[in-house]
């Protein structure tokens, strides 16, 4: 998987990219590659930087078992990155009974202990001035 395209979209190779912080080798310093890492996450199974990445105020009580949908795609759609807080809109595609099916998000992460989190998904994009 090492020398394949990253999962998350970005174009380059996954050794490169998302590898880096699922290994714990880095941890994302935007908000936007956390949100690409943590589909990478998803998309591989990797509960522990799930946790790690989530705030733990809106952590739910994930297991394994919930990971097990099939992934295909992500397309970040637009990203604004704010000094305490960002905001990332995306479209992660997974495949469910021979069909496609798209999760489309504006997600708020939240600088926590000096690192990006994910906070919570928002109804849609925030007001200017309010992120």
């Amino acid at each position: 998987m090492t020398d394949h395209a990253c999962p998350c979209g970005s174009g380059k190779k996954f050794q490169s990219c998302c590898n880096l912080f699922l290994s714990g080798q880095g941890y994302p310093n935007t908000a936007e590659n956390l949100m690409r890492s943590r589909y990478c996450a998803y998309a591989m199974g990797n509960l522990a930087y799930l946790r790690k990445t989530w705030h733990p105020d809106t952590c739910p009580d994930l297991r394994q078992e919930d990971l097990e949908t099939q992934w295909t795609r992500l397309e970040v759609i637009k990203s604004k990155a704010g000094l305490k807080r960002s905001v990332v809109e995306f479209k992660a595609w997974y495949s469910e009974n021979e069909q496609e099916h798209v999760i489309h998000e504006v997600s708020l992460f939240k600088l926590y202990k000096k690192k990006w989190v994910y906070l919570e998904a928002l109804p849609g994009w925030p007001e200017e001035g309010r992120t």
